[in-house]
C-alpha cells in the first residue's frame, strides 16, 4: 500500500515513484507525451488512494534574492504577495522563503523568491492526477533538495558547487553558508566518457569546466560569490563512470577541489535499492522526499484544496478514533465498576447473612425474657415520657437562694416545693384548689417562710427588707410571680384590732414573714 506518491518531472520525462513509510517501493518512467500521460493514469488507477507531491526539473526556474522592510503578520503577506505577482505575472507556481534578518542597522528581512517560470510543464500530470481524484500535497523544485543530499551524504552545504547528471541535463547547485543561492540546469551534451576512452573523458572535462565557469560567472555578476575565491565541487556519479572526468578536472582546475560521491556512497548514505539509483539519479531526491517533504511548496491553493479536504477528513477520523476510544475505555471503566459493586454487593449479603446467623445462635442461649417484647418496648416509652416530665426542686431552691443570699439577717426557716398544673398556695384559710386541667402547663411553685434576726421592733424597715427580697424574685427570668403573703405586721386598714400587751410583748423579739414563688413554665 503506497503511503505516498513521488514525481520528478522535467521536460521529456517523468520518473513516479511509490513511498511506503520513508522508503522507496516501485519506481517508473513515463514519457512526456499522450502515451505516457495515459500509461501514467493507468498506473494511477491501480494504485491506492495516496498524497502525491510533485518535484519539477526545467530549465525555467527563477531565483530572486530581496531584501525587504520587516513586518508581520498581514503586513508582510501583502507585501510578499505584491511583490511575486510584480516578478511572476504568468505563472501560479511561485513561492517567498524567509532567510532571517540582516545584519545591517535596519534589520531588514531577507527573501529568496523562486517559481517554476513554465507551467505548461506540470500542468498535464497535474490534470491526470485530478481526473483520478488524488489530494496534491505540494509541489517543488528538485534543486531545493541538493543541500540536504549533499548533507545525507557526508558533506555539509557550505560553499559548495553540487554538480549532478540529471535525465534533463547537467544541474548546477551552488550552497553558501549553508544556504541554497542558486540553481541552473544545462542541457548540454553530459555525456560520460568511458575509462578506457581518455579524449572523451578530456572533452567530457572540458564541457563540465566550461559548465562551472558559467556558473561561477552567473554568481559573480549576482554578487553571490566572488570567481576568484577557491570553491568546493561536489561531484554526484551515480554509475561510478565520472572519475576520470573528476580527476581531470582537479588536475586542470586548480582552484576547484573537486570531490566526487560514487555509487556506493549513495547507495549507503541514502539507503536507495540499486535498481532505483541505476534508473536515474532524481531518485535520490525523491528517496529524501519520501522522509521529509521540502519547506518550499510552489503549489497554490487551487491544487491543494483536495489536500485540505484530506487532511480535515484525516482530523475528523482521528477525532472520532479518539472519541471512540475513550468511549470504550470509559464503558470499560464503568463495566468494571458494575463488577465490583456487584461483588461488593454480594459480600454485603453475606456478611448479613453470617450476622444474622450468629445473632441467632446467640440469642437462643439468652434466658427466658418476663414478658413479651412489645410489653418492654410499652414498658420503655412510658418510661421516657414520665422522665421528660420529672423535676427537681433544686433550680426553686437556687432562685431563693440567690435572692435571700444578699441579705444576711434573712433566716430561712421553711421551704415548700410543688410540680403540677395548679399553683401551690401558702394562704391560710383559702378555698381548695380546682381540679387540675390537664390541658395546663406544668410548672413549679412554692413559698418559703423566714424571720428577720436580729429585730429591734423596727418593722418598716423588716417590711423594707421583705419588698428587697421579693423584687429581686420577681427580677429573676425564671419566675413568673412573687407576692408577699405574711408581713411582720399586718398592715391591712381593713381587719379588726384585737390582742393584749402581753402577747405583743412576747413577740416583740421576733419579724416573720411568708413569700409565695410561682416559677414559668418549662423551667
Amino acid at each position: 500500500m503506497a503511503d505516498k506518491i513521488l514525481l520528478c518531472i522535467s521536460a521529456t520525462q517523468a520518473i513516479v515513484a511509490q513511498a511506503r513509510g520513508r522508503t522507496l517501493a516501485h519506481c517508473e518512467i513515463f514519457q512526456a507525451d499522450e502515451e505516457g500521460l495515459a500509461a501514467f493514469g493507468a498506473c494511477l488507477a491501480a494504485l491506492p488512494r495516496a498524497l502525491v507531491y510533485l518535484a519539477a526539473d526545467a530549465v525555467e526556474e527563477d531565483y530572486r534574492h530581496e531584501t525587504l522592510p520587516h513586518a508581520t503578520g498581514a503586513d508582510r503577506d501583502g507585501m510578499l504577495d505584491r511583490k511575486l505577482k510584480q516578478y511572476y505575472r504568468n505563472t501560479p507556481y511561485v513561492t517567498a522563503i524567509a532567510r532571517g534578518r540582516a545584519e545591517d542597522k535596519r534589520r531588514d528581512d531577507r527573501y529568496l523568491f523562486a517559481a517554476l517560470t513554465n507551467p505548461a510543464l506540470i500542468e498535464p500530470w497535474l490534470a491526470v492526477i485530478a481526473r483520478r481524484g488524488l489530494p496534491v500535497a505540494g509541489i517543488h523544485l528538485i534543486s531545493m533538495q541538493t543541500g540536504a543530499l549533499a548533507r545525507q551524504i557526508g558533506h555539509p552545504a557550505s560553499r559548495v558547487l553540487v554538480v549532478a547528471p540529471h535525465h534533463a541535463g547537467l544541474r548546477l547547485t551552488f550552497y553558501k553558508d549553508s544556504e541554497f543561492c542558486i540553481s541552473r540546469l544545462s542541457r548540454g551534451d553530459t555525456g560520460v566518457a568511458g575509462a578506457a576512452n581518455e579524449a572523451n573523458a578530456a572533452n567530457t572535462a572540458t564541457r563540465y569546466a566550461t559548465e562551472i565557469a558559467n556558473t561561477r560567472a552567473y554568481l559573480s555578476s549576482l554578487r553571490l560569490d566572488s570567481a576568484d575565491d577557491p570553491l568546493t565541487v561536489l561531484f554526484l556519479d551515480p554509475d561510478d563512470s565520472r572519475a576520470a572526468v573528476v580527476d581531470r578536472l582537479a588536475a586542470d582546475n586548480a582552484g576547484l577541489q573537486c570531490v566526487r560521491a560514487g555509487q556506493d556512497i549513495l547507495l549507503r548514505r541514502l539507503r536507495l535499492a540499486p535498481d532505483h539509483l541505476a534508473l536515474a539519479m532524481e531518485t535520490a531526491y525523491l528517496a529524501l522526499m519520501a522522509e521529509k517533504a521540502p519547506d518550499t511548496n510552489l503549489a497554490p491553493a487551487t491544487v491543494t484544496a483536495e489536500h485540505r479536504l484530506f487532511q480535515r477528513r484525516n482530523a475528523i477520523h482521528a477525532a472520532s478514533a479518539t472519541l471512540g476510544l475513550a468511549a470504550l475505555a470509559w464503558s470499560g471503566y464503568n463495566t468494571w465498576l458494575a463488577h465490583d459493586y456487584t461483588a461488593q454487593t454480594a459480600q454485603a449479603a453475606r456478611l448479613t447473612l453470617a450476622t444474622q446467623a450468629r445473632y441467632r445462635d446467640i440469642t437462643r442461649e439468652f434466658p427466658a425474657a418476663p414478658t413479651t417484647s412489645e410489653n418492654l418496648i410499652n414498658a420503655v416509652e412510658i418510661y421516657k415520657k414520665i422522665s421528660s416530665n420529672i423535676r427537681s426542686p433544686e433550680p426553686f431552691m437556687q432562685i431563693v437562694s440567690r435572692a435571700i443570699e444578699q441579705s444576711p439577717e434573712i433566716f430561712l426557716q421553711e421551704l415548700h416545693w410543688a410540680y403540677g398544673t395548679t399553683v401551690a398556695t401558702a394562704i391560710t384559710g383559702a378555698q381548695p384548689a380546682a381540679p387540675a386541667d390537664s390541658a395546663a402547663p406544668l410548672k413549679q411553685s412554692g413559698y418559703f417562710t423566714g424571720e428577720i434576726r436580729p429585730f429591734q421592733g423596727d418593722y418598716r424597715a423588716a417590711i423594707a427588707v421583705i419588698d428587697t427580697i421579693t423584687r429581686r424574685l420577681t427580677a429573676d427570668a425564671a419566675v413568673a410571680r412573687a407576692r408577699v403573703v405574711k408581713y411582720p405586721l399586718n398592715v391591712n386598714s381593713g381587719l379588726a384590732l384585737s390582742g393584749n400587751t402581753r402577747d405583743a410583748a412576747e413577740q416583740a423579739g421576733i419579724a416573720d414573714f411568708k413569700i409565695e414563688v410561682t416559677l414559668k413554665p418549662g423551667v
